[in-house]
C-alpha cells in the first residue's frame, strides 16, 4: 500500500453494544424516537451514526455494554421500537486521530478490514478522528494489522478508554 500513513494516536473503546434502528417510510422518525428514549433514560450514546436521504433515515449508535439492563428497561417502555431495534454485541471502536481528511487513511482502514474479513458495523468521522466499530474480541487483531500501514509517534501504544460517562 506504499508509504506508511502518519497517525498521532489510536484509541480503543470499552465493550459496546451497536444498535441499528431500522427506518419505516412514512412513519414517525424511529431514530429520533429512539434517541429521545435514550435521553429520557439517561443512557449515553458515545457514538452515533446517522444517514438521511429523501424521506429515508438510517440511524445507529453504540452504548456501553454495562448499560444493557437500562437499555432493556427503556425499550420495554416503548413497544413501538421493539421490532425496529437490532443489537450487535459485543463490539468495540477503534479511533484514529487526527485523520487530516485523508482518503488514503480511510481507504487503508477499509482495505485492511476487508482483507482480514473483519466485520465493519459502523464507520464515522469527526473533525479529528476516524472511528470504526467491529467485534470487541477482534480489536487487538485489527490494531496489529493496522500497525503495518500506519506510522505512530515513538513509544505510542493504543489508548484503552476506561472513561465512563453516566448521566445522573
Amino acid at each position: 500500500m506504499g508509504a506508511k500513513l502518519r497517525v498521532n494516536g489510536i484509541k480503543l473503546s470499552q465493550e459496546l453494544i451497536h444498535i441499528n434502528v431500522l427506518a419505516q417510510p412514512d412513519k414517525v422518525p424511529m431514530f429520533t424516537h429512539f434517541l429521545t428514549s435514550m435521553a429520557e433514560n439517561r443512557i449515553n450514546c458515545p457514538i452515533i451514526f446517522y444517514s438521511a436521504m429523501d424521506s429515508s433515515v438510517l440511524g445507529a449508535c453504540c452504548v456501553a455494554a454495562e448499560d444493557t439492563g437500562r437499555l432493556d428497561r427503556a425499550l420495554a417502555l416503548k413497544p413501538e421500537l421493539k421490532d425496529q431495534v437490532v443489537r450487535i454485541a459485543p463490539v468495540g471502536a477503534i479511533s484514529l486521530f487526527p485523520h487530516r481528511y485523508s482518503l488514503n487513511l480511510l481507504g487503508c482502514l477499509i482495505h485492511i478490514m476487508g482483507q482480514a474479513s473483519l466485520p465493519v458495523y459502523g464507520l464515522t468521522a469527526s473533525l479529528s478522528s476516524l472511528t470504526v466499530t467491529t467485534d470487541f474480541e477482534l480489536l487487538d487483531h485489527a490494531i496489529d494489522l493496522l500497525k503495518h500501514h500506519i506510522r505512530l509517534p515513538a513509544q505510542h501504544a493504543p489508548l484503552r478508554s476506561d472513561l465512563r460517562i453516566r448521566a445522573l
